[in-house]
């Protein structure tokens, strides 16, 4: 982990600062950071949705009911336009 973000610091050509109490480092940088942590659980949540069976076949499903006009996809701001 310190390796990685030292390995992007010297991308950035920006410093840390390590004390007794932590690690400082920029805002941008953590911001990055916690912007790719993000996408990381992201990934694994679908990844652990995509492994049970029975959540694949779930999904298989809700596509056919889709398909057959059964059920309606659309956005939170048109969802008062298909509720009509």
């Amino acid at each position: 982990m310190l390796g990685g973000l030292l390995f992007r610091c010297n991308q950035l050509e920006t410093r840390v600062k390590v004390t007794k109490e932590g690690i400082l480092i920029p805002e941008a940088l953590f911001k990055e950071m916690l912007g790719t942590y993000v996408k990381m659980e992201q990934i694994l949540e679908t990844l652990e949705t995509l492994a049970y069976e029975d959540a694949l076949k779930s999904i298989e499903k809700s596509k056919e009911q889709v398909a057959k006009g059964e059920f309606v996809e659309c956005s939170i701001s048109d969802l008062e336009k298909v509720l009509k």
